[in-house]
């Protein structure tokens, strides 16, 4: 299954989910599928980095182990990233009203499919 297949599956099966992207974990986006523009993708890559450097010093300063999902959830969006591997992540970003908690489950699933590509 090609990475836009994935992509555009992991959207069509979450309600309220408009866009998914594969996010290198220097913000470097490298491949992404939009059904509806909510934020600029291309602002998420950048400031990706950022947030994956933070929150993984984080859990390891918590003695919590690898950061393997997080999510950020705001007025006109939510987004949830989850790690393919220690260099990607998959994100998705869903309306307010949208479904997280089959997010966190279908990027869950998803992740299987295309970490051998990498």
């Amino acid at each position: 299954m090609s990475f836009t297949e994935v992509l555009k599956e992991t959207v069509d099966r979450v309600d309220g989910a408009v866009s998914s992207m594969i996010i290198a974990s220097d913000g470097i986006p490298v491949q992404e599928y939009i059904s509806e523009q909510l934020i600029d993708l291309t602002g998420l890559g950048a400031e990706a980095s950022a947030m994956i450097r933070d929150i993984s010093n984080a859990a390891e300063n918590l003695g919590l182990g690898n950061a393997r999902e997080f999510s950020i959830i705001s007025e006109r969006c939510g987004i949830i990233m989850r790690k393919i591997n220690d260099e990607y992540y998959l994100a998705l970003v869903i309306k307010p009203d949208g479904n997280y908690g089959k997010g966190r489950f279908i990027l869950k699933t998803a992740v299987p499919k295309i970490e051998g590509e990498f």
